[in-house]
């Protein structure tokens, strides 16, 4: 899957978040001159306006990107809670999971930026944890949402202001378990086992050096961090979130990678981490790539921290960046052990995966069909190209006329293709050994005992399916065509 193709996926899925509900004030304004009471600055204000924060932002990203997102919290019954209540209904979130707490005030946060510049911040919050009932009723309206409509995803949003104890974690993630719905979680504090059964924790370094007791100062102590956050929460997953540094990342068992931060300038950090795991969420339910996921959550993150204020990321952002053509190769050509483990992901999700190779060399109406054919006999098509060498080697000197880089470019192109590899061998044995495909496909110039890979995808109860050509076109047909003049 290409990612455009995920980012427009988004509009089709339902999150719900449940976490510390926040108010974000913003004050506005120019300083000139210091106070003469006191050495600070005198900020002269031009404007005020008020944002959700805390996991109400989440929401709202999640809101912005296209999915349809229902919020559970805490607020006070205050000026700040129904003004945060108003904003919530301007952009259509749900918030009948919204519960009032008589004994504390909405946790609101008040920056006071000269232009583009914080000069101070001011809190007003509780943290003391909800009471017993709160935590009951909360439960409650959070499991019979589930039950009326299972969602695609839940993002458990904890800043550690009270919403978020430990019962109530346990019981949220243990519930989504049992529905097999996919969690992620952004953390906070040293207790490990409040997260326990997680599928994706998502810390900043500060975070996760505070949970793991010691700084991330390399590439072993970044890789024993990650190590330490997946075993002590089971998790299958973790990304941290490393400001200029950008993106670091591993899967269970898979080695730790870092993409570097995508931001030109930054102006405000306020509210990436909750893009980050909005976005990141939406790309993994849309299509199961770690590597997918995080580049677009990186590239969501840069847009918010170039913009002042508790800002959002649109579909529109996103695919005005990865619409870009220089993107459309790279999305769909992973490393091969990448794309491996993303294979065995979709299978497990009961996704049909199809494979078929060819050198593609002089790209024709024939190879079209074949294609196009291939992708209606499952979810997944995964298309084997030989390199230039490989089809040197097949075909002799002469060939390739298009390089191993243009036919992958063209390849990619196509919407039923999803997955493109190069190989370097004389055919594909070894390729598909790894990918294990549910179906091997081949034109109806082979027949099924000349299928390279027939005995092994028959060994473990695949088949091999053979789809008729267009008579009279291939490649050789076209290169002689060309050479004779005609």
């Amino acid at each position: 899957m290409s990612i455009p193709s995920i980012i427009n996926h988004f509009n089709e899925l339902r999150v719900l978040v449940i976490g510390d509900i926040m108010l974000d004030r913003y004050i506005w304004g120019r300083v000139q001159r210091i106070s003469p009471e006191a050495p600070v600055p005198v900020l002269k204000v031009s404007g005020e306006n008020l944002s959700p924060g805390g996991a109400a932002n989440v929401a709202v990203n999640l809101k912005s990107l296209g999915a349809q997102v229902e919020l559970f919290g805490i607020i006070g019954r205050d000026y700040e809670g129904e003004k945060l209540i108003d904003q919530l209904k301007q952009i259509d979130i749900d918030s009948k999971g919204i519960i009032y707490d008589l004994e504390r005030q909405t946790t609101t946060k008040t920056r006071l930026i000269a232009e583009s510049q914080h000069i101070a911040r001011v809190d007003r919050e509780e943290t003391f944890p909800i009471s017993n009932d709160l935590k009951k009723k909360l439960i409650n309206l959070f499991k019979k949402s589930v039950e009326e409509q299972i969602p695609h995803g839940i993002i458990i949003s904890d800043y550690t202001k009270g919403t978020i104890n430990k019962d109530l974690s346990i019981e949220i993630i243990r519930f989504a378990n049992e529905k097999g719905i996919f969690v992620v979680v952004d953390p906070k504090g040293m207790d490990f086992s409040k997260y326990k059964g997680a599928n994706v924790l998502t810390p900043n370094q500060r975070e996760a050096e505070e949970m793991c007791g010691f700084p991330i100062e390399d590439e072993d102590t970044l890789k024993k961090a990650v190590e330490n956050l997946i075993k002590e929460t089971d998790a299958d997953g973790v990304l941290i979130t490393r400001g200029k540094r950008g993106i670091s990342f591993s899967a269970r068992g898979s080695d730790v990678k870092t993409i570097p931060s995508n931001a030109k300038e930054v102006f405000d950090v306020t509210g990436a981490g909750d893009t980050v795991i909005s976005t990141f969420t939406l790309a993994f339910l849309s299509s199961n790539s770690w590597e997918d996921s995080i580049k677009i959550a990186n590239q969501a993150a840069g847009i918010v921290v170039s913009r002042i204020g508790t800002a959002t990321v649109t579909q529109g952002d996103l695919l005005d960046y990865f619409g870009n053509e220089k993107y459309s190769l790279s999305s769909k050509m992973p490393s091969r052990e990448l794309l491996s483990s993303t294979i065995s992901r979709l299978r497990e999700k009961g996704e049909k995966i199809v494979f078929t190779n060819g050198c593609f060399d002089i790209f024709h109406i024939g190879h079209l069909k074949l294609l196009k054919e291939a992708k209606k006999l499952g979810d997944v098509l995964v298309v084997g190209i030989n390199n230039d060498d490989s089809v040197r080697r097949l075909k002799g000197e002469g060939r390739p006329l298009i390089s191993e880089n243009d036919r992958a470019h063209i390849i990619a192109a196509l919407d039923c293709v999803d997955y493109i590899v190069l190989f370097k061998e004389d055919n594909p044995a070894e390729l598909i050994e790894i990918l294990k495909p549910d179906i091997l496909v081949k034109g109806s110039d082979y027949t099924p005992d000349k299928v390279i890979g027939r005995e092994f995808v028959e060994s473990y109860g695949g088949r091999v399916c053979i789809i008729p050509i267009v008579e009279g076109i291939s490649t050789t047909y076209l290169v002689n065509k060309i050479k004779n003049g005609i």
